[in-house]
């Protein structure tokens, strides 16, 4: 009888404690991603020469991102826009008016967000852009490229596919 119970508490103990490290994994991500982000690279190029191929100024690429705890502040040239965050370990679920309108996916090693926007993997780092004067960005170190999950669009629009992250 003594063994059985001695069983089940070590059993529940165990469960605990693995649920408590679950726990202390989501909240590292939300503790590491609050702040300012803005994009680094487009598609593995940087964002200003990006831009350029594209034959539109940076400003009208860029967007500055505000990660907090309870929303997402994403302002680009075509206005603000406000979206509820939810953190996972791998990144960060986003929102707007109940709605799943993407992914930001967490790169732990680079310490950088990534998303997919129709089908061009952005990468953004912490700091933020001055609109403006296309080129200028304060803050952050730029980090390689990689793929992410959708996001959305410049302007606060979701992207294609169903899937944004402003």
């Amino acid at each position: 009888m003594m063994k059985k119970v001695t069983k089940k508490l070590a059993l529940v103990l165990v469960t605990a404690m693995v649920m408590a490290m679950c726990l202390v994994g989501c909240g590292s991500i939300k503790n590491d991603v609050l702040g300012d982000w803005t994009i680094d690279t487009v598609n593995g190029t940087p964002v200003g020469e990006y831009a350029a191929a594209a034959g539109v100024t940076e400003d009208m690429m860029q967007l500055n991102i505000k990660i907090e705890a309870d929303k997402i502040t994403q302002t680009g040239v075509n206005g603000t826009v406000e979206f509820k965050p939810e953190f996972k370990s791998d990144g960060i679920e986003v929102y707007q008016n109940g709605n799943h309108v993407g992914n930001y996916e967490w790169d732990k090693d680079k310490k950088v967000l990534k998303l997919d926007v129709n089908g061009a993997p952005y990468v953004l780092k912490k700091g933020t852009y001055t609109f403006g004067q296309s080129g200028a960005q304060q803050g952050g170190e730029a980090q390689p490229a990689e793929g992410g999950e959708a996001q959305p669009a410049e302007g606060g629009e979701a992207a294609e596919g169903g899937e944004a992250a402003e």
